[in-house]
């Protein structure tokens, strides 16, 4: 919430065009998670058997981390259908950061929290100016057992820059 002064002085740098004064536009990044899948480390040609549970974690910057919530998932399919919503305040931020978690794994006893990270992607924000709505599958990528880079899984997803007038 913006005090007086803060809204007093947002009013006097305004930019005149003219005639026209430009309002001082709010920006936010719009992430609509539909659905992921993610293989079992163990056997890479096999999806997860029984019932786990995932959730998704995203980031711009990393004090504004934000999660799903976890959600049962069966033989390695994932149903998000949620929307995370990050407030951009300049053009300098250049990806999101997410990365799918497996919880309370009961395979992975050695974690602290039970938790594990099955996959991260690193994805390139729309263009400042865009104004369409960007729909893509991304793929999860992890560390395998011999170290080396391989695809985990993936995850469908939109991601829009919604702009509107601060009043």
């Amino acid at each position: 919430m913006m005090n007086d002064e803060q809204k007093t002085d947002k009013k006097q740098r305004l930019i005149r065009k003219g005639k026209k004064v430009q309002e001082p536009v709010n920006t936010q990044l719009v992430v609509n998670i539909f659905e992921g899948f993610t293989k079992d480390e163990r056997d890479l040609t096999q999806a997860h058997m029984g019932a786990e549970y995932f959730r998704v974690m995203a980031w711009i910057k990393e004090e504004d981390e934000q999660e799903t919530i976890g959600v049962r998932s069966f033989r390695g399919f994932h149903q998000f259908n949620e929307r995370l919503v990050f407030p951009l305040d300049c053009s300098s931020y250049k990806y999101i950061y997410i990365e799918l978690i497996k919880v309370h794994s009961r395979r992975d006893p050695a974690t602290s929290k039970g938790t594990v990270v099955m996959g991260r992607v690193k994805i390139r924000l729309p263009p400042w100016t865009s104004r369409g709505k960007f729909t893509s599958k991304f793929n999860l990528v992890g560390l395998n057992s011999d170290r080396c880079v391989e695809i985990k899984g993936y995850l469908n997803l939109s991601m829009q820059l919604h702009r509107y007038l601060e009043r």
